[in-house]
């Protein structure tokens, strides 16, 4: 029966035993170590809590379909198991739940139970690193309107990305216009005043013939 307890027990957090108590998984949440910069993972235990409670109904549902039983014989099952137990550790027996503690008779009669899953992490520790997003965007509140830091910051420097574009286009302009000057007197000018002058040369030449006649 101890096998099928411990199921119940991981399954839903808590298993009733008429006259022993109420067994719970407690769980101890994740905790944030500074001095080693570490995340331990969260740990169980279990705990009794002495009582008198009756068995839940859903618990005795879930017997009796394990146990493929009906309802009241897996009520009459669980106060059976549960009744020689406690009849065993009142006689100064140990019993041993494996995985889960040690149940034997206090100095006052009580039943009294050592926990052998006590702190039990449920993982292993991660690195507490601090990462750092550059250029993540976050929500800002503008009046009644909600904007991204990025939209914020195009709207707050438009013009100087324009002013900055535009020089740079102003250059590149300048910088093609003077190349195409260049070229072009390189390539045009100096051939044109040759002819030019040659032409000179040769009505002179032709005046000059008819004179001597």
């Amino acid at each position: 029966m101890f096998n099928e307890l411990y199921q119940y027990l991981v399954l839903h957090r808590q298993v009733s035993l008429p006259g022993v108590g109420v067994f719970q998984l407690e769980r101890k949440p994740a905790d944030l170590d500074f001095a080693n910069k570490m995340i331990q993972p969260p740990s169980y235990t279990v705990a009794l809590h002495h009582g008198n409670e009756g068995i839940p109904a859903k618990q005795l549902n879930w017997f009796a379909d394990l146990l493929g039983i009906p309802g009241a014989e897996a009520a009459d099952t669980i106060s059976r198991f549960t009744a020689q137990l406690k009849n065993e550790i009142v006689n100064g027996k140990k019993m041993q739940w494996a995985g889960i503690g040690t149940l034997s008779k206090g100095l006052a009669g009580e039943i009294r139970f050592e926990a052998e899953l006590k702190d039990s992490p449920a993982g292993e520790p991660v690195p507490a690193a601090k990462v750092l997003r550059e250029k993540a965007a976050h929500t800002v509140r503008v009046g009644e309107q909600e904007k991204t830091s990025e939209e914020m910051i195009e709207f707050l420097q438009p013009a100087e990305k324009k002013r900055s574009y535009e020089w740079i286009i102003t250059l590149i302009v300048a910088i093609l216009a003077l190349a195409f000057l260049v070229w072009h007197f390189m390539q045009t000018g100096l051939g044109s005043s040759t002819g030019n002058q040659q032409r000179v040369q040769t009505q002179q030449g032709a005046v000059f013939t008819e004179t001597r006649l």
